[in-house]
């Protein structure tokens, strides 16, 4: 199955809306997201936060929403993610981990050294413990040669990046 990954336009946040209505509904346990559409697209304009969606035959499939972080501690930047999802009917086809590379990959040219984000699905908790270090009871973060190792997978198909998926263990190289 072919795939393409992209920055999200606003033309794409209207289906992009359709897809958080069915992630709260199915994660959150609420009846529907509660934002209007204006609102979304003002606020993404404005640049307080970063999208990435994922295309299947020309149909946005999913989406990774996320914004810059600082690490005080280690003087470096990186990415948190606030959110990542990917519509039922398109899982367990390598796609959330696409939108990761993709994401991967244009923090690294930013010269920014850490991704970080946490796991509210038992699915996502599992994608993440391949290849990223767990700190408490649902938050992840990758740095490090897995990191690059990730960046370097960014619009390669499915298969090759499972096989080239880092170990937690380069995180630390």
């Amino acid at each position: 199955m072919s795939y393409v990954v992209s920055t999200a336009t606003i033309d794409d946040l209207d289906h992009v809306a359709k897809l958080i209505d069915d992630y709260v509904r199915q994660n959150l346990n609420m009846s529907s997201w509660p934002c209007s559409i204006a609102t979304f697209k003002r606020d993404y304009a404005s640049g307080c936060f970063r999208m990435t969606v994922i295309h299947v035959n020309e149909k946005i499939v999913g989406f990774a929403a996320w914004i810059p972080n600082y690490d005080l501690h280690h003087c470096v930047h990186g990415a948190l993610f606030i959110d990542l999802y990917i519509d039922p009917a398109y899982r367990c086809r390598c796609l959330g981990v696409a939108l990761i590379c993709a994401i991967a990959h244009e923090i690294t040219c930013l010269g920014w050294e850490f991704m970080r984000g946490s796991a509210l699905s038992g699915r996502a908790a599992r994608l993440y413990e391949r290849f990223a270090v767990r700190f408490g009871t649902n938050e992840y973060n990758v740095s490090g040669k897995a990191l690059r190792q990730l960046a370097s997978l960014a619009g390669r198909p499915a298969r090759e990046i499972v096989r080239g998926l880092p170990t937690v263990a380069m995180n630390y190289e």
